[in-house]
């Protein structure tokens, strides 16, 4: 016992830490293993190289299922507007728009979430089953309660859905799509919470069988609802919308019907996490939690910004930016997946007070990092011929542009995709969740948003040059961002 104030069960902990889908390994044995190559770099020929596939491995086990869990999004999506294609353009319009609200909510819904893994990582290290337990029922508290003004804007969407789209039609068709789906905001929020957690103790392939169960259901429930297959009545629209509800509906009950057959610790047990959530437990989780909320809202509107901005530059940049918005999250979705696992292995080394595994940790999944991303720039540069191929249909001028920006991404992305590592996979984990805020915003809302709008209002540039400005803020995070890890603040344990 490491100190008067932390429960420990050591059949509840071997509990906790053994329920994970076969194949997961085990984190306790990866800390110590991580310990002989550190500690003993160069003693024995036969266990380096066996540590050193186990390392592969776990984060292979961490890495990859987000990544692909990411993915499956991203066709999900692009699957509700082509299904609703023959319906017409307003139909089209209206799921589009519709999707972009609900991923603005999603990349809120992940603030809370993301607070939640980190610290239910740090447990984890420490071996304190129920401080993990604690923080996954305050993540659900919060997200709960933060959704719920959002969930009756969608309701009343109709009032204000005019302010942003003038068409009547289009309108009418999103203001219904939402009116269905406003509680799939309250059920993504309490998915996301029980995904970070589960991933945070390692458990990447359960959200993923799950999500991938959800993505297939959505397509059926759309195809018989949309189109009035099987005797079902045809509802168009609102019949993509009734899909994608019922679709989250199943995938909840699916988690909470695994976690309590395998009789997970992470099951609701809500009369003790009721007594467990005190005042001063919740104020501190709040503290650690709203920076990042707020630094996900930050993003998702400007973000936003971009893309509205992007609109005054013509239209054959939006059309350049319509193809390259899947590219974009296709190349970004393993890079997203190496940050999750470096999150939950440092967070899980530095809660179990061993920051010379996180700095080692840190080291590894730099240099992994740039050497992938560096590699995957090259590949897509010499693939854009063939990407032009792809989109054979958009008229020449708009392909050469293409081939110009995808030439900028290719170049600029190293930057970005290193940030987006130290940020989310080491700064974050150590609990640096101020001071990224401050970074995020000052470099967004002070530089990167006021001069790209510069450069499409007040110059004539073209699109590709245009782009590049948006990587003028990942450029100017760099040296505040690799100053901080390079110090150590976020070497710390949150236990």
């Amino acid at each position: 016992m490491r100190d008067a104030g932390r429960v420990h069960i050591p059949p509840l902990l071997k509990r906790f830490f053994t329920q994970n889908v076969r194949g997961a390994i085990n984190a306790q044995t990866d800390l110590r293993e991580l310990r002989c190559i550190i500690e003993h770099p160069n003693e024995g020929h036969v266990m380096l190289p066996q540590t050193q596939t186990s390392m592969w491995r776990r984060v292979a086990v961490l890495a990859l299922p987000v990544a692909l869990q990411m993915v499956l999004q991203s066709f999900l999506g692009m699957a509700d507007v082509l299904m609703v294609g023959g319906l017409g353009a307003e139909a089209v319009a209206a799921v589009g728009l519709a999707a972009k609200l609900h991923f603005l909510m999603l990349v809120t819904m992940m603030g809370v979430a993301t607070a939640c893994a980190i610290l239910v990582a740090q447990y984890a290290g420490a071996e304190d089953a129920r401080g993990a337990e604690r923080s996954l029922a305050m993540a659900l508290l919060v997200g709960v309660c933060f959704m719920l003004p959002f969930t009756a804007v969608f309701f009343s969407a109709g009032g204000w859905l005019g302010l942003i789209n003038p068409d009547t039609q289009v309108v009418a068709l999103t203001a219904e799509f939402l009116w269905i789906t406003a509680p799939v905001l309250l059920i993504a929020q309490i998915i996301t919470v029980f995904e970070a957690a589960l991933r945070a103790i390692g458990n990447t392939l359960v959200p993923l069988a799950m999500g991938a169960v959800a993505a297939l259901l959505n397509i059926l429930f759309n195809y018989i609802l949309i189109f009035g297959h099987w005797g079902f009545p045809e509802l168009g629209v609102a019949g993509a919308a009734w899909g994608t509800l019922l679709a989250r509906v199943l995938q909840l009950l699916f988690t909470l019907a695994w976690l309590y057959a395998v009789k997970h610790e992470f099951a609701p047990k809500m009369k003790r996490w009721w007594r467990e959530v005190t005042t001063p437990e919740l104020k501190r989780f709040l503290w650690f939690a709203l920076p990042l909320l707020v630094n996900h809202i930050v993003w998702a509107v400007g973000n936003c910004a971009y893309h509205v901005a992007s609109g005054f530059a013509g239209t054959d940049a939006l059309a350049v930016m319509g193809v390259l918005v899947p590219i974009e999250s296709l190349f970004f979705s393993l890079f997203v997946g190496l940050a999750n696992a470096a999150s939950v292995m440092v967070g899980q080394s530095l809660g179990a007070n061993r920051p010379d595994a996180a700095w080692q940790l840190y080291r590894f999944f730099n240099r992994l990092t740039l050497a992938l991303v560096l590699a995957m720039s090259v590949v897509l540069w010499l693939a854009r011929p063939w990407v032009l191929q792809a989109f054979a249909h958009i008229d020449p001028a708009t392909s050469a542009l293409l081939y110009q920006t995808l030439a900028v991404f290719c170049l600029g992305v190293w930057v970005k995709v290193l940030n987006m590592l130290r940020i989310l996979g080491i700064l974050r984990a150590g609990g640096d969740t101020h001071y990224c805020l401050v970074v995020d915003v000052i470099v967004m809302w002070v530089f990167g948003v006021p001069l790209y709008m510069a450069g499409v209002f007040f110059t004539d540039w073209s699109f590709a040059a245009l782009y590049a400005l948006m990587y003028i803020e990942d450029a100017l995070k760099w040296l505040p961002i690799r100053a901080r890890v390079k110090r150590g603040v976020w070497v710390k344990n949150l236990t």
